[in-house]
């Protein structure tokens, strides 16, 4: 049995813009991966100390100190304090 393969003008169109897609993209993909691997460990480093939030380390509080500490908070920042009891489904 013999195949007979023909590809119209259109198709060909289609097969040259998809490969020209292709290596563009790969392209661009090789330069996000290349940005990346050049960075130092040390600038790595630098910038996760630069972002970080700090920690602040306490002694573990009793009830009555851990609710007043909270109630403190509260005051500060209404928008941190947690949501009443009442108000959960």
């Amino acid at each position: 049995m013999q195949y007979v393969f023909s590809m119209t003008s259109r198709m060909v169109t289609i097969a040259v813009s998809c490969a020209l897609l292709l290596c563009l993209l790969l392209f661009l993909l090789g330069m996000e991966i290349g940005a990346r691997m050049s960075h130092s460990p040390a600038q790595d480093a630098d910038a996760l100390h630069a972002t970080a939030p700090a920690v602040v380390s306490s002694a573990p509080q009793s009830g009555a100190a851990a609710q007043s500490s909270l109630d403190a908070d509260a005051t500060t920042d209404p928008a941190a304090a947690p949501a009443p009891a009442s108000s959960t489904p």
